[in-house]
């Protein structure tokens, strides 16, 4: 075993955090950050600073999981988003069900669940509380959960959302803006391990953008299906559009939006 994937198990052996669920060209660019910063000038030196430096594993973590985030990220992207929620609510109002299932996984810090949160708003106006809404927004980043918990974001995150939204859905405070509550009591922050824990089920939309192209192709097939078999029938998958669906799922899925990369079960 060479140097780079003792400290790949190594990595698996100390924090329980499989580097093998990423492509190895993506680990040696992350890696290579933070041996620069660190000063090693091995693999074989970067672990003996991982084993005497404990504020090195959490911001090499965080530099894995790739933690860029922002509201309303591919505006044309939101647009049909914004769509398919309007059609989500008038087939639920027509079974008459009121429950509705979104889930934004790998959320980093909750933007895009609170886009979402946002849509949805818009699309249901005084009439949201006639729903049970919840997005759940998962990551295995502790600190992005936080944050997102918390709702308050630096003004650079929002560069791209309407005046009117930020007007409506925040208020002002010190460091930035916050998430209104009634929109951040519709949004469930949790650990979730896409990986290695079970996929949430009966989802009405899943949002998983940006996270899976870093994965290994095997692990992206098992992913994909995963989320087919989590949504209820009719339910949305909504990829990045650097994405592409492959295996089992690429024949299960029907395209809603080919250039957006939105599905349905």
């Amino acid at each position: 075993m060479d140097d780079f994937e003792r400290l790949k198990k190594k990595i698996s052996d100390d924090r329980n955090f499989s580097c093998n669920q990423y492509k190895d060209p993506y680990l040696k660019r992350r890696f290579a950050i933070r041996m620069r910063a660190t000063g090693a000038k091995s693999y074989r030196e970067y672990m003996k600073v991982l084993d005497n430096d404990k504020d090195e594993y959490p911001t090499l973590l965080d530099a894995l999981t790739v933690n860029v985030t922002e509201f309303f990220r591919d505006n044309s992207v939101f647009d049909e988003i914004g769509r398919v929620l309007r059609s989500l609510v008038e087939e639920k109002r027509k079974d008459n069900r009121n429950t509705l299932r979104i889930w934004s996984a790998g959320c980093s810090s909750g933007a895009e669940a609170y886009s979402v949160a946002i849509l949805l708003h818009q699309v249901l106006g005084s009439q949201i509380n006639d729903f049970r809404i919840t997005i759940y927004a998962t990551d295995i980043d502790d600190a992005s959960l936080a944050k997102g918990r918390q709702g308050i974001y630096d003004p650079n995150i929002l560069k791209d959302i309407k005046r009117t939204y930020l007007t409506k859905y925040f208020n002002q405070v010190d460091g930035g803006y916050q998430v209104i509550e009634p929109l951040r009591k519709i949004v469930t922050f949790k650990r979730h391990d896409l990986i290695n824990e079970r996929a949430l089920p009966m989802m009405d939309m899943i949002l998983c953008r940006n996270a899976v192209i870093y994965f290994s192709r095997d692990l992206q097939e098992k992913l994909f299906i995963n989320f087919y078999r989590s949504l209820n029938d009719g339910g949305y998958f909504i990829m990045g559009k650097t994405e592409t669906l492959i295996g089992e799922a690429k024949d299960k899925f029907k395209s809603v939006n080919n250039k957006e990369r939105i599905y349905q079960r």
